[in-house]
């Protein structure tokens, strides 16, 4: 069960225990915790989302109406193989597929002062990009990771700090055209290893 702190049993609670000297950030702080660990172990999920619903459907969800009790979140189950995973911001949770890949985000906001929740699917552009500048591993798959869909958005990603180069260039920022010139070598030479991989397969 996903608790709704700005009902008024939740609010008194929270001002019996300010008033007993607890800090207001704590109490938040704790209420954002609360949330978070609620939502990974319940069977809902935001009702309000980005994209279509569609676009979730087509991975495998089966999305219900909002919850009558609490229309923030609704009834819903994840694609075969899939699990949540809280993250280390209370706010931020994932959905994780069956290779263990991050692909949908939610924002849940448990404060009782501006509660509020949704989710979006994260795209392979994103993927990618943890990948190759964050350093996170990167698993392919014949269906959505594929090494040519790789390769095709490392390609556009190092085009577009191309251009970021370019444009820093022009405008005397030497130091951001020297980051985005590296950005575009890293993905650069991540075409070429897709390319490769996929060439093997």
């Amino acid at each position: 069960m996903i608790e709704n702190f700005s009902n008024p049993a939740d609010l008194e609670a929270l001002a019996l225990l300010a008033l007993a000297g607890e800090s207001t950030d704590a109490l938040i702080g704790g209420q954002e915790r609360r949330g978070q660990q609620q939502l990974v172990h319940s069977d809902r999920l935001p009702a309000e989302f980005h994209g279509d619903r569609a676009d979730y459907e087509a991975l495998g969800f089966t999305l219900g109406d909002p919850d009558p009790a609490d229309p923030l979140f609704a009834p819903a189950t994840l694609p075969a193989g899939w699990t949540r995973e809280a993250s280390d911001h209370d706010m931020w949770s994932y959905l994780l597929d069956d290779h263990g890949r991050r692909r949908v985000a939610i924002f849940y906001k448990a404060a009782f002062y501006d509660r509020r929740a949704d989710m979006a699917i994260i795209g392979l552009a994103a993927y990618l990009r943890d990948h190759v500048l964050g350093g996170k591993p990167l698993i392919t798959d014949g269906t959505w990771a594929t090494p040519q869909a790789l390769a095709a958005e490392a390609r556009a990603a190092a085009a577009r700090a191309q251009r970021e180069a370019d444009s820093w260039a022009q405008h005397g920022h030497q130091e951001y055209a020297e980051k985005y010139t590296r950005e575009r070598d890293m993905y650069a030479a991540a075409v070429v290893l897709f390319e490769a991989v996929g060439q093997q397969a």
